[in-house]
């Protein structure tokens, strides 16, 4: 039995992720091309908008636009209860941290939680993706 719900489990996951990104762009690379898109697992194309790519050039530094991977992956922390979520990567943290107002636990990843996911999702709804684990 435990075993058929293993099962079952990961393909709801898979299904519920299936907009993840097979590869993600940087977003020097995403700037300079003609359409900023990145396909999803499930072959479809998303694209993300200009006015979000100018936003993050503005609050990025020079150096770390080619570091920046987008979209920016907000993933469930099922370390965490209260039914949080997280931000992982050192650039990635930092542009979160900017956009949310609050700092980061460590240099490489973020707790977010309901409030933060809001704001987050309204300032940058298509250069952001969540991601579902167990």
């Amino acid at each position: 039995m435990r075993m058929q719900e293993d099962t079952q489990m990961r393909k709801l996951l898979e299904m519920m992720n299936r907009h993840v990104p097979s590869k993600r762009a940087s977003l020097a690379e995403l700037l300079n091309a003609p359409e900023a898109e990145y396909q999803g697992k499930d072959g479809v194309r998303y694209r993300i908008k200009r006015g979000e790519l100018e936003y993050l050039a503005g609050i990025v530094d020079t150096w770390d636009r080619p570091k920046l991977k987008l979209p920016i992956i907000i993933m469930t922390d099922t370390g965490y209860e209260a039914g949080a979520w997280k931000v992982m990567g050192r650039v990635e943290v930092k542009v979160v941290s900017k956009i949310v107002g609050r700092e980061p636990e460590a240099e490489d990843q973020m707790r977010l939680f309901h409030p933060h996911m809001v704001q987050l999702r309204t300032v940058l709804p298509t250069a952001t993706t969540t991601l579902f684990s167990p």
